[in-house]
């Protein structure tokens, strides 16, 4: 089926500058804030820093790069300028789902990283070493980017503005290596931890009374005791941000594969299209004020960085 398509109107592309805008700003300035807390303010470095810092950066290209390529093609809409080129569509299509995959492998890494730390925290020093984590966090990158070039050759653009046309064979591959497959790796792991935690949750609070019972404390046990329960809340951390990113990613790839495999265009409103891909990039706006919520370190660092900021400006 392939049948004509309006074109939204201009409230809905002023609808969709205004809000890229607000992303704009509050994205670029909510990753800037992550990756300098971890840079500079983060006392306690560990190899979970180092993906959190990779996981704002690529959502700092969404923020930076991705939503200004959008406000620039509906603004040209907006004063009457409808043509295409492909190279915009190429550079749109690619570099969202470049950053897209990007999010997916480092929250894989990030639950990976969190199940190896709470299955075997002994261990856990001499499996994940700085080495290994320096080569994963490049092989991260080196995916984000074969995700670019392949959307980049394959795109093509379409009668709707911001709308743009993916090869169906190379839709369907990107799709299934980075998104269906890390989807079930991280699905997978986070199970496993939750189980394990379950588990470790009711042996150390047994432990805990059998101590009061017999009113003698260890300091080896209230030491593990702590580092589990810290370890566990930065576990749930990053299940709230899988979580987000499910909720705000998951329908555009299920909506782009019934508009452009199964119904060859024309079945899904446009609007309904750009909002969910919309929707996709309001997800790296979002990990900053998880982090804020949860994290007192986070929020500390936060506050002291609008306070300089502010008297910056004064």
């Amino acid at each position: 089926m392939n049948s004509t398509v309006e074109i939204p109107s201009q409230t809905f592309f002023i609808f969709v500058i205004t809000i890229e805008s607000l992303c704009v700003i509050i994205g670029v300035t909510g990753n800037l804030f992550v990756i300098l807390h971890n840079v500079r303010w983060n006392t306690d470095k560990n190899t979970s820093s180092y993906v959190v810092i990779n996981l704002a950066v690529s959502d700092l290209v969404v923020c930076g790069i991705s939503f200004p390529l959008y406000i620039v093609e509906a603004s040209r809409v907006l004063m009457g300028n409808t043509e295409k080129s492909d190279v915009s569509c190429q550079l749109n299509t690619s570099i969202f789902c470049a950053t897209v995959s990007l999010s997916f492998l480092n929250l894989m890494m990030l639950t990976i990283d969190r199940y190896i730390c709470i299955a075997l925290p002994l261990k856990y020093p001499h499996i994940v070493t700085q080495r290994k984590v320096s080569v994963a966090l490049v092989s991260v990158w080196i995916t984000g980017f074969l995700s670019f070039i392949m959307m980049f050759f394959t795109a093509r653009a379409t009668d709707v503005p911001l709308i743009c046309e993916m090869n169906k064979i190379m839709a369907s591959v990107v799709g299934f290596f980075f998104f269906y497959v890390p989807l079930g790796v991280t699905i997978v792991f986070n199970v496993k931890t939750v189980k394990i935690a379950r588990n470790q949750g009711r042996k150390i609070a047994a432990q805990a009374s059998s101590l009061q019972t017999s009113d003698s404390t260890s300091t080896d046990d209230l030491n593990s005791r702590k580092n589990f329960t810290r370890q566990l809340k930065l576990f749930k951390t990053i299940r709230v941000v899988f979580g987000c990113f499910l909720f705000c990613v998951s329908p555009f790839p299920v909506i782009g594969f019934v508009e452009f495999i199964i119904c060859n265009r024309g079945c899904i409103p446009p609007e309904v299209i750009v909002v969910l891909l919309l929707l996709a990039g309001l997800n790296s706006i979002i990990n900053p004020f998880i982090y804020g919520i949860r994290d007192k370190e986070y929020r500390r660092s936060f506050k002291q960085m609008l306070v300089r900021c502010c008297n910056w400006f004064r």
